[in-house]
């Protein structure tokens, strides 16, 4: 762990990890205080001994948990925390046909619950708020996972023998995506009692896609609605109570949705040149009730130029008319840009008043075939959500993924390629 002097204006991290300098890091998660912050390593090309990790506030690693032997591909795709920090998950896989869930208790890395012989990679893990549901992502089913603590055995009347009770995760629930869909995005609702999950089906052209509203009641999958996209769905998110979601779609459009209606609400393109493939996304709904989204999406190059460049886009989502047919009217309003280096990635997200945004920016390079140490260089940058002003970028020798906000806005942590945790107090 290296600890820097914090310039906020410079964006020096308050500490960076590198716990295994030759792999990367492709998720990070914080909890809402800060306090906790998680990551998992993996290589998209090489092998490795992947683990998930778990630091304090100052960067101090307080545990450890191997998840896969010391020659193992691919590793950790996506990590999670409960808000309570009773729990961390991790997923992500180890074969092509070797996919892997890792929960644990978040105080001590302590194995919960595992499985190595899940289908395919996990693609990405959410927490309900209160802990007890987490929903995970495969590319063609969902699955979601229940804790339980009730009472083992009553010894009220048996000498010799204490109460016990049992405490456990287990599978509550699957559901398989429509056929010829396949999904990199789902998120539950803290509330636990809605899914929405976005896919693509690469059999069209152009692609196509779908985002799907299911319904969750005692861990159970209920009712589905589905809303069918002209473009494939990346990345799929929710605001905090899961009454509204959006998700960005392969051309650079954004789509956004309400709950209670049976059709998509709109569906956004700014007027940019060359706008290409949206990867990353971010909604919040302000204690003042306002709908706020923030797109990053890649714009193809230019003439002579090699390699894409980024753009972030903030898009309002504002009501028109009160009801028609008993639903809201809602209609984008269109906000600031701002221009990124690189292609963006999926480290686009907003805090719950809409004061900062973060983004991370970098792409392999193709012509040497994706290998690690020749792809780009990448960006962390934190901008000012109202007006899109950049209030700092710092800069790392390999591309970057992830990047996240606490709630508050207090702070935000990212991962590199290059096998660093990144952890800012803001």
């Amino acid at each position: 762990m290296t600890t820097a002097p914090q310039d906020i204006f410079l964006g020096e991290p308050t500490w960076l990890a590198t716990p295994q300098s030759s792999l990367q890091i492709n998720s990070v998660a914080v909890s809402p205080d800060g306090q906790l912050t998680v990551g998992g390593s993996s290589s998209e090309f090489g092998t490795g001994q992947f683990c998930f990790y778990g630091y304090d506030a100052t960067g101090a690693e307080v545990w450890r948990v191997p998840v896969s032997g010391p020659d193992a591909t691919q590793g950790v795709f996506w990590v999670a925390i409960s808000d309570d920090k009773r729990f961390a998950a991790c997923g992500g896989e180890t074969g092509e046909t070797a996919g892997f869930l890792y929960i644990v208790d978040a105080t001590d890395g302590r194995i919960l619950f595992q499985d190595n012989q899940l289908p395919s990679r996990v693609n990405q893990l959410t927490f309900s708020h209160d802990g007890n549901l987490l929903l995970a992502d495969f590319e063609h089913e969902l699955r979601l996972y229940q804790y339980f603590e009730h009472e083992l055995q009553s010894c009220q009347y048996t000498v010799g023998c204490s109460d016990l009770a049992l405490s456990a995760w287990s599978q509550s629930d699957s559901i398989g995506l429509p056929t010829d869909f396949s999904s990199y995005s789902g998120v539950l609702a803290a509330s636990g009692d809605r899914v929405w999950v976005g896919a693509i089906n690469y059999n069209t052209q152009p692609y196509t896609g779908l985002v799907q509203q299911i319904e969750v009641t005692d861990g159970k999958f209920g009712a589905v609605a589905t809303y069918d996209q002209a473009q494939g769905v990346m990345r799929v998110v929710a605001t905090e109570n899961g009454v509204y979601a959006a998700a960005s779609l392969h051309d650079g459009s954004c789509a956004f949705f309400q709950a209670v209606q049976p059709t998509t609400a709109f569906v956004y393109k700014p007027d940019l040149a060359s706008l290409d493939i949206a990867y990353a996304i971010a909604i919040t709904e302000t204690p003042a009730k306002q709908l706020v989204i923030v797109v990053g999406a890649n714009q193809s190059p230019i003439g002579d130029k090699k390699g894409d460049t980024g753009v972030l886009y903030r898009v309002d989502v504002v009501q028109t008319q009160s009801e028609i047919a008993n639903f809201p009217v809602w209609a984008p309003q269109p906000g600031w840009t701002h221009s990124l280096l690189y292609g963006v990635n999926p480290g686009v997200s907003l805090d719950r008043d809409a004061t900062l945004v973060t983004a991370t920016d970098g792409e392999p390079d193709e012509e040497g075939g994706g290998i690690n140490q020749d792809e780009s260089p990448g960006n962390f940058y934190l901008l000012d959500a109202r007006s899109g002003q950049q209030l700092w970028q710092y800069d790392t020798r390999l591309m970057n993924w992830p990047m996240a906000l606490t709630p508050d806005g207090r702070t935000a942590v990212g991962g590199s390629d290059d096998g660093s945790i990144y952890y800012w107090k803001l």
